[in-house]
């Protein structure tokens, strides 16, 4: 029989935590679970630390997060796929979480959980100031926050890999529009790694664009 979770991490030049984020996969316990990881063109160790984790390691070249995750898409086993970046962590008992839902109820295409921000532990003082961490748990979208039924992506595709940013709005937008039933609960499920090279902290302003964008492109059909 297969895997009953793919967890999918793109990682570029990411050696400084990618280890941490496979090991907070590992600790879950969930049985049944695959970790794949995509080396989105790195030069440095990410895929070593990964291979030598027992992760399932899949090579581009550098294409983008969004790319990377169609890719691990394409070799996941598991009925169920959750997103991960390489510089965040899940919590204890994340997957369970997420996972109680949807064997509970068929219906169900996707559960959507919480985050919280943490300040990443090697950063000095006045490296950590302007980073605003937020202060209480917040929703999540995408990665490291949602348990996905695999039959969703063959339902309305996989995530837009020409858009700059926002590419998981696009993606959230489609699913809402698709009428498919979703779930919210309030466990935290994911702990957001904030440091100096965050990809979404030096993206934001590419992001909010992109999302602008996207509402006008909704709003004119």
């Amino acid at each position: 029989m297969g895997n009953e979770i793919s967890v999918i991490i793109p990682v570029w030049n990411g050696e400084a935590y990618i280890g941490e984020a496979v090991e907070s996969v590992l600790r879950q316990g969930v049985r049944k679970t695959e970790i794949i990881v995509v080396d989105d063109g790195s030069d440095d160790a990410s895929a070593r630390i990964a291979e030598d984790l027992g992760c399932h390691i899949i090579k581009q070249e550098n294409g983008g997060a969004a790319s990377a995750r169609n890719l691990g898409l394409t070799h996941a086993d598991g009925n169920l796929i959750l997103f991960l970046d390489s510089d965040d962590r899940l919590t204890e008992g994340a997957l369970d979480s997420l996972l109680l839902p949807l064997r509970q109820d068929e219906g169900l295409s996707a559960v959507f959980a919480k985050a919280v921000d943490f300040i990443s532990p090697e950063l000095n003082s006045d490296e950590a100031a302007g980073l605003l961490p937020r202060t209480a748990p917040y929703d999540g979208i995408l990665p490291g926050c949602s348990l996905i039924r695999r039959k969703v992506f063959d339902v309305i595709g996989s995530f837009d890999s020409t858009l700059k940013g926002g590419e998981t709005i696009d993606w959230m937008m489609k699913l809402r529009a698709s009428g498919l039933q979703t779930m919210k609960i309030d466990t935290v499920t994911l702990e957001r790694r904030l440091h100096l090279n965050n990809t979404g902290r030096k993206a934001r302003r590419e992001e909010l664009k992109s999302y602008a964008a996207l509402l006008r492109k909704k709003m004119q059909k």
